[in-house]
């Protein structure tokens, strides 16, 4: 009996710990199994300690899970634009056949992530390298993350596509309209089809046209 209260005391104990101290793999403990899904974010207090236990492994060399730490410390701004760069440059290896730069499943996730935490700027560079990816896993997810956005919020979505050209805009529409491979879901396809549909916009018209055919059924 006192053996278990010792321990549930020193269980207690951790767990009272700045994130810096408790876990000596610091990126598993924010990130658990990698998944930003799962992110742990770190007190204001201890913060500063957590980016420079971070800013120390990217310094590493060759440098332990660098996108995970690029993730970690671009969604707790520190050096966010660097390390953004790093994660569209990583992203871009999902179009070599080959895959390389490291690109994952995972990668398009944390760009996703810091998109849905105010970082709009990622839309268009995200939209633009999942059109043209070779990773089935990471086409997959982004396919099925721009079906969502288009129905959710078609006008940033839109904003994205419309600044590149024709043909490129009608890749980038079939690519929501197919979402993981398996089609928009019904919901979803019924308010893209309403909210494109009302919009006095050439841009909107085509895409509208584009998602109905990657949805057509026999």
């Amino acid at each position: 009996m006192r053996a278990a209260i010792v321990s549930f005391l020193l269980w207690v104990g951790a767990l009272s710990q700045p994130l810096s101290v408790r876990g000596q793999d610091i990126v598993g403990t924010l990130l658990p199994d990698g998944a930003p899904g799962r992110l742990v974010l770190p007190k204001p207090a201890e913060r500063p300690r957590v980016i420079r236990q971070l800013r120390a492994l990217q310094a590493a060399t060759p440098g332990d899970r660098p996108q995970q730490v690029a993730f970690l410390l671009a969604a707790l701004g520190a050096d966010y634009e660097r390390n953004r760069d790093f994660l569209l440059w990583a992203l871009k290896g999902c179009e070599d056949p080959k895959i390389t730069h490291g690109c994952d499943a995972f990668t398009g996730q944390y760009l996703s992530y810091l998109y849905e935490h105010g970082h709009h700027e990622i839309l268009a560079p995200l939209l633009a390298s999942g059109v043209k990816s070779n990773a089935a896993e990471s086409r997959e997810y982004l396919g099925a993350f721009f079906s969502e956005l288009v129905a959710k919020s078609p006008n940033e979505f839109l904003d994205a596509v419309r600044h590149f050209p024709v043909p490129t805009q009608k890749k980038m529409c079939s690519f929501a309209g197919y979402g993981d491979g398996s089609g928009m879901a019904e919901a979803d396809l019924r308010k893209a089809r309403k909210q494109l549909g009302a919009m006095n916009d050439e841009v909107a018209r085509r895409c509208l046209r584009q998602i109905e055919a990657a949805n057509k059924t026999d």
